[in-house]
């Protein structure tokens, strides 16, 4: 594994996590985005991501390496939608599980949510964000089963993408994340189905639904 990739990438990360959570979305999408660079031309590099995919496969079905951040904005506090940011662990050694493929994910999720909170007050920022959040759904393909991250993100796209549909009034649309959620339920792990986070998400996508009455355009 390459230790000092990894370090610097949750370093970044990180840096722009806590920038998103002090309300800076230009330093933000700025570190985020320099991330996501690095990470593609990483899994550019067969020898080292499939090795890192493989190497993730050995470890315990219900392992957490993460942790999250609720971001506050007061445009979007009423919101239903998954507004925890992804820290990625700093203290990373030769032993430590990982999967390049996921890890990119929370990173892509991190800027997909950056551009959804900007997408309270703006339909294009909204587009960027649903974009983003199809990305890592093509991403992770069927890279669930073992990791609790894996679930976490599929979940929060899927919950994500759904309120963007709500707002934007595609209400049809909509009723995909439940298909894509029976897809999950049938297909992971039970035990990674334990965390708060992804009670919670298996809450709101099924909180999406067609109103009785739309609303006047």
């Amino acid at each position: 594994m390459n230790q000092s990739f990894f370090q610097e990438a949750a370093r970044l990360n990180n840096e722009g996590v806590t920038a998103l959570a002090e309300g800076d979305e230009e330093t933000s999408i700025k570190r985020l985005t320099t991330t996501v660079k690095m990470m593609k031309q990483f899994i550019a590099l067969p020898d080292q991501a499939e090795a890192l995919a493989s190497s993730s496969d050995e470890s315990s079905s219900c392992l957490r390496s993460f942790s999250t951040v609720e971001i506050a904005h007061a445009a979007c506090d009423e919101q239903v939608f998954f507004r925890q940011a992804i820290l990625m662990p700093s203290d990373i050694d030769e032993s430590s599980p990982l999967d390049v493929f996921v890890y990119s994910a929370a990173v892509i999720f991190n800027l997909a949510l950056v551009h959804h909170i900007q997408g309270s007050k703006n339909k294009s920022a909204r587009s960027k964000a649903q974009k983003l959040y199809a990305a890592i759904m093509r991403l992770l393909g069927d890279r669930v089963g073992h990791m609790q991250l894996s679930l976490l993100l599929k979940l929060a796209c899927i919950n994500n993408m759904a309120h963007i549909r709500y707002e934007n009034g595609e209400f049809d649309q909509v009723q995909d994340g439940l298909g894509q959620l029976s897809t999950l339920l049938k297909t992971t792990d039970q035990c990674l189905f334990k965390g708060a986070e992804i009670q919670m998400l298996l809450m709101n996508v099924l909180f999406f639904k067609k109103p009785d009455i739309a609303p006047a355009a």
